[in-house]
């Protein structure tokens, strides 16, 4: 089951992360042929407990995030090209065993995720349109995962105002979570994400970011996988290069009864994404 979860575990976390017009402050900046580079750093840990058992699993995920700015139209609409220059995760299950991956080191890797995993490194694995603020417009290619993820997991962290920076300026983003297997079954919630510039200095701003869902599944046991999905914490942006700069979110989120009486569910995450360069 764990090495069943290991393909939804990657692709749920790559798609969680520059446009045109150069006079503009608050923008993603875009040029054609661009290469923006991102090294992330990705830790989660989920306790499972029953009236029988326990189960405590937990991830490190390293990766290098590859865009390439392949085209940017007279809208300043950028089409822009994912793929990983290298991943590494290690899985410690249940039992207290190990499973590793890493693309840069073959001969230490599990045998059953090299045959899983390799296919995510070293090839394109989304195409999408995004426009200045960082809104996705069209999702061209998903080749791991279905394209309704970017309604959700913006592919540069985070949407900009229309206007800006301003420091207390406060903006919103409503959009539709849908649960696609394994983790649901195609079900959609509607979510909305809060920015505030808490703070403008120098060449950068930075935006604290809260994501929560306007209604919630009466079923504890169908609210755990949303737990995943409610992300807090703030983003740098680098306000004259026009790009990411680096975002950091955390999850910290407990259900208690979505397995009878005395279940509990928790979940943690802590994520680190940062600018490597135009390489």
């Amino acid at each position: 089951m764990i090495r069943r979860s290991l393909t939804a575990i990657v692709a749920a976390i790559l798609f969680a992360s520059g446009a045109t017009a150069q006079t503009a402050n608050w923008q993603f900046r875009w040029q054609q042929g661009q290469i923006l580079s991102y090294r992330v750093e990705h830790l989660t840990s989920a306790s499972d407990v029953t009236r029988e058992n326990k189960n405590d699993t937990k991830t490190r995920l390293n990766l290098t995030k590859r865009w390439q700015v392949l085209d940017v139209d007279a809208g300043g609409i950028a089409t822009v090209q994912l793929s990983l220059l290298a991943l590494r995760l290690e899985t410690t299950t249940p039992s207290g065993g190990t499973l590793l991956y890493d693309s840069s080191n073959p001969d230490k890797t599990d045998p059953q995720m090299k045959k899983e995993l390799d296919r995510f490194v070293g090839q394109p694995l989304a195409v999408l349109r995004v426009d200045a603020h960082g809104r996705v417009v069209e999702v061209k290619e998903s080749k791991h995962g279905p394209a309704s993820r970017f309604d959700a997991e913006l592919p540069f962290a985070v949407v900009l105002a229309d206007e800006g920076p301003k420091v207390d300026q406060t903006w919103e983003r409503a959009y539709k979570m849908t649960l696609e297997p394994p983790q649901g079954t195609g079900d959609a919630y509607d979510a909305i994400q809060k920015y505030t510039c808490t703070s403008v200095t120098g060449t950068t701003a930075t935006i604290a970011l809260s994501t929560a869902f306007k209604k919630l599944p009466e079923s504890p046991l169908d609210r755990v996988p949303l737990l995943q999905m409610q992300p807090e914490g703030e983003v740098i942006f680098d306000i004259q290069a026009g790009r990411l700069q680096r975002a950091h979110f955390k999850i910290e989120k407990e259900l208690t009864g979505h397995q009878g009486e005395g279940s509990s569910y928790r979940f943690q995450s802590e994520y680190t994404e940062e600018y490597a360069g135009d390489k």
